[in-house]
């Protein structure tokens, strides 16, 4: 007969596969109806073996949405609900040597390239873009009026 995995077994088993935050795995082993003294457990021992370090996981988000181009606002956002805690994600992000009024102004070079701004609808619609995607105004009006030159 086989006999169903440990939480930390299960939980180590996720983890082999790549990051997550520790609410993550917690959330994991609850659907997979372990008691929650034991998931305590297996989640303390993870951390204690490095197996689960939420502050590694952070710096791994952060890169990879640096690396899509979103600003704080929404680097901010996806972290916390991939459960890390609002210490963490601004440690994580002001640890980070990203310049985001650049970061800004590449991803709208990127999006419309050489296209200069037509009106004021035309660039109304290009802040709303960068807004959305986690900039704030003042870096979207950055990156829009280099791009004006």
């Amino acid at each position: 007969m086989n006999t169903p995995p440990t939480a930390k077994s299960y939980a180590v088993s996720l983890l082999a596969g790549r990051d997550y935050s520790r609410k993550q795995i917690q959330d994991k082993l609850v659907k997979k109806d372990y008691e929650l003294a034991d998931i305590e457990i297996a989640l303390d021992e993870c951390e204690a073996s490095g197996y689960l370090n939420d502050s590694r996981y952070a710096e791994s988000l952060l890169r990879s949405h640096i690396y899509k181009g979103h600003g704080v606002i929404r680097i901010r956002q996806a972290m916390s609900l991939k459960g890390l805690s609002s210490d963490i994600i601004s440690q994580v992000i002001e640890n980070s040597d990203c310049d985001w009024f650049e970061l800004a102004k590449e991803k709208a070079i990127k999006k419309y390239a050489d296209k200069p701004i037509v009106d004021y609808n035309d660039k109304a619609k290009r802040i709303r873009f960068l807004l959305g995607q986690g900039f704030d105004y003042e870096q979207a009006n950055y990156a829009l009026t280099i791009n004006e030159d």
